[in-house]
């Protein structure tokens, strides 16, 4: 069976493939990976006058390929979260990134940017970035550029993170305003787009060029149902942004406790109350009396429907305040079985997608490829629930595909060591449905191989366990 074979699916043509990387290429050697410390350095860079994480940077001999330079720069979900792993060893960061971040806070409305008041930019890029530069001619962006949904959440509950360790942080100005006033902002924009029919925050684009799915799976056959059809569009609603936006909404009560003013339009209770609605409607429309769904979208006549189809997402639940308490025991022990089971842990960590579902494919973006970050995150969770042996069955095995190649890749084939640790080529195949409408759809790729988020699991996984 060729590499195509296993991650070809029934109707589906291959119109192109091109080899990234080479058999030979240093990286495939282990005693190449930069040691932790340097490969740290090598992500930070300054943006807006702020040493913050980048995404992800190319090793030296990988300068030249451009789809090794796809995420050099300030990315508010990654950059965020990059320096939730890296806080023992580096706790500035937490700090500069929020800083950072507010200083290119959306305070307009601007449809090709995705630009809206008080929402926290997904990716910040200059003039001279090359990436942005062809994304700008092409009239696809314009930077920065706020496709994401799960940036300001994010944001807004790391906010909370340094303001609790230093109230008068709130204080501070970033480009005329106080950090209070933007969180505020950032409540009120979180606010707005919980008005939907699902009470939930969806990835309604404004932008019909923008990322579809405005969330960290945010590929465009990264959300699907059991039957393999995928989401519809702008109404999908993600699991784990259920969690993240419960977080934010009491991350938000906790700024306000820390710097009370009348110019809040939110009170205390009006957040704690909004919070427990948002759980009620996890339940409600991801919980399908034994698992959770990937996520809900509604359809055309404005019904929800959950995608039931077991995903790496429902981890980060764990890695949240929205199922503490011991009313929901059943539901973690749930996830803490579903994402220990083979199908979705494999000898390279926490799969992205079953390996039973029929959308699965080993090499996939965000349909069966493990991504350390995401495993860390749901083994994170896991042991503050008191799942240990579970923890550190998912941890040891990111540990040990990390330490099996020679950089800190962002994601690892799910199929692993079948065929190899990495996909080393790009495949595009041609897809023609019922209607005889085709689409291009790019199948596997090679992973970025210096990822700030795989750095960062390492460095959390070496300072957390033995």
């Amino acid at each position: 069976m060729t590499l195509a074979d296993i991650d070809l699916k029934s109707g589906e043509l291959v119109v192109s493939t091109t080899r990234i990387l080479e058999a030979n290429d240093p990286l495939l050697d282990p005693r190449n990976r930069p040691p932790l410390e340097s490969a740290i350095e090598m992500i930070l860079e300054n943006q807006n006058g702020f040493q913050v994480p980048f995404a992800s940077v190319p090793l030296a001999h990988h300068a030249g390929i451009a789809e090794q330079n796809l995420f050099r720069c300030l990315f508010g979900r990654d950059s965020l979260l990059i320096t939730e792993l890296l806080q023992k060893r580096r706790p500035e960061l937490q700090e500069n990134v929020v800083l950072a971040l507010a200083s290119v806070q959306g305070s307009a409305c601007d449809d090709l940017s995705e630009e809206e008041p008080g929402r926290i930019a997904h990716e910040v890029r200059g003039p001279d970035d090359p990436r942005g530069r062809e994304l700008i001619e092409s009239g696809a962006w314009k930077f920065p550029y706020y496709g994401s949904v799960d940036a300001t959440l994010i944001w807004l509950r790391t906010l909370a993170t340094i303001a609790m360790r230093d109230p008068k942080i709130l204080e501070r100005e970033v480009s005329g305003l106080p950090l209070w006033q933007r969180g505020s902002l950032a409540t009120q924009w979180i606010m707005g787009r919980l008005e939907t029919s699902s009470g939930l925050i969806e990835s309604s684009r404004k932008n019909p060029r923008g990322i579809q799915n405005q969330v960290w799976k945010d590929s465009g056959d990264s959300y699907m149902h059991a039957d393999g059809t995928l989401a519809i569009g702008d109404s999908t609603a993600s699991i784990e942004t259920v969690a993240e936006t419960y977080d934010a909404l009491l991350a938000a009560e906790k700024i306000q406790k820390l710097y009370p003013s009348r110019e809040w339009p939110y009170s205390s209770q009006d957040l704690i109350s909004k919070a427990e609605a948002i759980r009620n409607k996890l339940f409600e429309l991801m919980w399908l009396g034994d698992r959770f769904a990937l996520g809900t979208e509604r359809d055309d006549n404005g019904v929800q429907h959950p995608f039931d189809s077991q995903a790496s997402n429902q981890g980060r639940l764990l890695d949240s305040g929205i199922l503490r308490g011991h009313e929901f025991a059943r539901y973690r022990s749930a996830i803490a079985e579903a994402v220990t089971d083979p199908a979705l842990l494999g000898e390279t960590g926490l799969r992205t997608l079953s390996k039973s579902h029929i959308s699965y494919r080993p090499g996939g973006y965000h349909t069966g490829s493990a991504w350390p970050m995401d495993g860390v995150f749901t083994a994170r969770g896991l042991a503050s629930h008191g799942f240990v042996k579970e923890s550190n069955l998912i941890t040891s095995r990111i540990k040990r595909a990390i330490e099996s190649i020679g950089g800190y890749p962002e994601f690892f084939r799910g199929d692993s060591p079948d065929h190899g640790l990495i996909t080393m080529s790009i495949s595009n195949v041609i897809l023609e449905n019922s209607s005889g409408e085709s689409s291009i759809n790019r199948i596997v790729q090679p992973p970025q191989i210096m990822q700030g988020w795989t750095i960062g699991a390492y460095a959390w996984i070496s300072d957390h366990q033995s």
